[in-house]
């Protein structure tokens, strides 16, 4: 399946550099180097995802990254200092935050991820800094009971959050894709989500995500 990505990076020669690796990944990318003619190009090609890179766009820029997430799917390049606060640009409609300083490997499986798979994905430094951040918010709804969700359901919504796809939980997990399916299915219907991306939002601001992996972590 051929993937159609929009830069927007006004550094020109980080933005060719970025256009290159991601040719070499079979990525069809196209440039911007302003917000204005990232939103215009995006209105004209539909891309199927558009990468934002700092400081063209930053996590304060809440206006600019939500219009943008809504012509399609955002990943965004936050600065180091600021990745910690992915969560405040996922509540906004963008699917993925990672630092200026992850590996391009990560990129690339990131965008594969965001576009094949409904989902967010979170950096680590978010992670760590999440219970900071729900102090400073109106309080998060009551997470679903503990053992709402079974043991195998709790696995599929850790690797869901990861950001991982149908068949590659499937594989982790010694199942079939068929079984995957049903399971995501049952974690949905059971959080009250209309997408995977909703229950991973939900898992994270109510903080099962944190009791299942101290279940999941028990039983190892």
């Amino acid at each position: 399946m051929s993937m159609r990505i929009l830069l927007c990076c006004d550094k020109l020669i980080l933005g060719a550099g970025m256009q290159a690796l991601l040719g070499q990944h079979g990525l069809e990318a196209h440039t911007k180097t302003s917000v204005r003619s990232t939103v215009a190009a995006a209105r004209e090609t539909t891309p199927d995802a558009i990468v934002v890179v700092a400081p063209a766009l930053g996590i304060d820029d809440t206006h600019e990254l939500a219009e943008l997430s809504r012509m399609a799917k955002v990943i965004l390049l936050a600065r180091p200092d600021s990745a910690s606060r992915a969560f405040e640009a996922l509540r906004i409609g963008v699917r993925a935050v990672l630092s200026l300083e992850d590996p391009p490997e990560e990129l690339i499986r990131m965008i594969k991820t965001v576009i094949e798979v409904d989902a967010i994905v979170a950096p680590l430094t978010a992670r760590k800094a999440l219970d900071q951040l729900r102090t400073e918010q109106p309080p998060a709804p009551a997470p679903p009971p503990a053992g709402a969700l079974t043991p195998r359901e709790s696995e599929v919504m850790l690797l869901l959050a990861q950001g991982r796809s149908n068949a590659e939980i499937a594989e982790k997990l010694s199942i079939s894709n068929t079984t995957v399916r049903s399971h995501v299915h049952h974690v949905l219907r059971k959080l009250d989500a209309g997408t995977r991306a909703r229950a991973v939002a939900i898992a994270y601001e109510t903080g099962l995500i944190d009791v299942m992996e101290r279940q999941v972590e028990g039983r190892r």
